[in-house]
């Protein structure tokens, strides 16, 4: 469906860090160009739809646009047609870019459960899939963390949201990275998440920048 780039021309190699740049020269431009000062809330009030924030690894950010909603699930779609799917808030496939998450299998706990109920899995397993290579149910352990409430900025208002930590290891494959999500303890909303979704892509700040409605 999405062509990769013939070239990284487009991309400002001064914003990208040298161990990401192999990674960053296959991935079509999900990022837009914008520096970071530049996505303000008056651009945002501007565009008449949901809106999202995206940066990738050390990269410059740029918007994403709420393309459908279906239950919990959202799909997101750059100017170029990078599509993400989120699910809960956190991203479960992708579509243009040189590694995509293709499936994501987990126990079916949202962020509401794991905030509400104090039964909630704080340890288990999911399974991730990916094409270019193609690689089946890579099995993940997960272990979750409340860190509690912090003040955070985004575009200039602040939320006091619940922060989620969760570590996801592949002993397999020896990759170990800590996922970030910051939850609204009222509705349970998820504004702005780190996620490390490939062992082949940097870090993804996803950060909403206008709520569905």
């Amino acid at each position: 469906m999405c062509a990769l780039l013939s070239s990284c021309a487009s991309l400002d190699k001064s914003n990208i860090a040298p161990s990401y740049f192999a990674a960053y020269s296959s991935i079509k431009a999900a990022i837009f160009g914008y520096d970071d000062a530049n996505i303000t809330r008056d651009l945002v009030k501007k565009i008449p739809y949901a809106s999202a924030k995206l940066k990738i690894g050390r990269g410059s950010s740029g918007l994403l646009i709420l393309e459908s909603i279906k239950g919990n699930q959202t799909t997101w779609v750059s100017a170029d047609n990078v599509l993400l799917l989120v699910r809960d808030g956190r991203i479960i496939r992708t579509l243009g870019l040189i590694n995509n998450l293709t499936s994501y299998q987990s126990v079916d706990q949202s962020f509401k459960d794991l905030l509400s109920n104090s039964d909630s899995l704080l340890n288990y397993y999911s399974y991730y899939s990916y094409d270019e290579p193609l690689l089946h149910n890579l099995r993940v352990e997960v272990s979750l963390s409340i860190k509690g409430t912090q003040d955070l900025e985004l575009l200039g208002k602040v939320r006091s949201l619940v922060l989620v930590e969760e570590l996801v290891t592949s002993k397999e494959i020896n990759w170990t990275k800590k996922n970030k999500y910051w939850i609204d303890p009222d509705t349970f909303f998820v504004w702005k998440s780190i996620q490390y979704i490939s062992p082949k892509l940097p870090k993804f700040t996803f950060e909403v920048t206008k709520k569905p409605a």
